[in-house]
């Protein structure tokens, strides 16, 4: 297996957990007065637009033309 493979499912799976950890902290329920100091569905967004680029060039990694050259 290719050393750059191995670096994407590394960065995929990272990513994928940021998102969903951030995500699970945005639904959590939020009862205080105070405003919460980090905006947690800006950072699973980014982390989900992040996966999807990953996720393109693991594929391109893979064999597959994915744009138009």
């Amino acid at each position: 297996m290719d050393l750059d493979i191995i670096y994407v499912l590394m960065a995929l799976t990272a990513c994928a957990s940021l998102g969903l950890f951030s995500y699970n902290r945005h639904t959590r329920e939020h009862n205080e007065l105070a405003p919460r100091m980090i905006p947690w569905i800006f950072i699973a967004m980014g982390s989900l637009a992040t996966c999807f680029m990953l996720a393109v060039h693991l594929v391109n990694l893979l064999g597959f033309e994915t744009g138009h050259r």
